[in-house]
């Protein structure tokens, strides 16, 4: 597991509990989510049991990027977009 860095004000979520109750609170099934910070893919995981329609994680480290390319890369429904929040023109997506 990479460690998280400061200088993004960085810390992973790993609380299988805590992630449950986040993903229960929204209506995910056929809907389209957009995960900010996914990290290693804890919550991702529990948003894709879900069943959402499509699923867009924004993420500007690139250790993580690769990390998650490989995670998901046979999974049509993830869509990773390797850029910061902040920056991120949502114009162009396509869904």
């Amino acid at each position: 597991m990479l460690k998280p860095k400061k200088s993004l004000s960085q810390n992973f979520l790993i609380d299988k509990n805590i992630c449950k109750k986040i993903v229960n609170l929204p209506r995910i099934k056929n809907n389209i989510v957009l995960e900010i910070g996914p990290g290693h893919g804890f919550m991702t995981d529990f948003i894709l049991k879900k069943k959402p329609l499509k699923l867009f994680i924004i993420e500007k480290d690139l250790r993580l990027i690769n990390l998650l390319k490989k995670k998901y890369e046979s999974n049509d429904k993830v869509r990773i977009i390797a850029n910061d929040i902040l920056k991120h023109d949502f114009k162009n997506i396509k869904i």
